[in-house]
């Protein structure tokens, strides 16, 4: 329905923004990290925002990149993940470490934000893994440990119907400077009988 506001910004706490635009206020919800992105008060800023209706009326929330705003509708699809969940979540960890950790399965990573315990994080991680696309990946930094190509692998292959485990196993050990195929072409001759 909405996809940013651009105006003014007339208050500032961490978590919270005043949006003036078209002589409007809107009160946004923010990821507390997120302070470092917004300019100083009265200068004009754009926001992606997500309206969430509830039973008390509509709320907003904005973020200064439009992957996070991604990251944060994915965490919504989590079974008890509603949008405070899920802003705390994008509070207590940035969007690249995020997508980072669910590509590790690192869970214990997960378990250092307020408020997620290991139930919480092993569900996200069950979750989302399968969920991140193309998009979300790209927030993982070149040269880091878990590389695009070998999480791309790892879904195609689940597609093809193989088991987590034996795809886990396939794709251990390959080399992160492969390519999409070239990882894809290793895993399947493991994988054959």
């Amino acid at each position: 329905m909405y996809d940013y506001i651009r105006g003014r910004l007339v208050e500032f706490h961490p978590g919270k923004l005043v949006i003036e635009s078209g002589g409007i206020g809107f009160d946004v919800t923010t990821p507390a990290h997120d302070a470092e992105d917004f300019e100083k008060i009265g200068a004009e800023i754009r926001t992606w925002i997500y309206l969430h209706q509830k039973d008390e009326g509509p709320a907003l929330y904005g973020f200064a990149h439009k992957q996070e705003r991604e990251l944060f509708k994915l965490l919504l699809k989590v079974s008890g993940i509603g949008p405070k969940v899920a802003i705390q979540i994008l509070s207590g960890i940035k969007p690249e470490d995020l997508v980072r950790a669910l590509a590790d399965e690192d869970w214990k990573r997960l378990t250092l934000i307020s408020g997620i315990g290991p139930k919480t994080a092993k569900r996200l991680l069950v979750e989302l893994k399968e969920r991140l696309t193309d998009k979300e990946l790209l927030l993982i930094p070149a040269g880091a440990p878990s590389a695009p190509a070998l999480i791309q692998a790892y879904n195609a292959l689940m597609k093809l119907g193989f088991s987590p485990d034996a795809v886990r196993n396939a794709l251990k050990d390959l080399p992160a400077s492969d390519d999409l195929e070239e990882s894809i072409r290793k895993a399947l001759t493991r994988l054959s009988p």
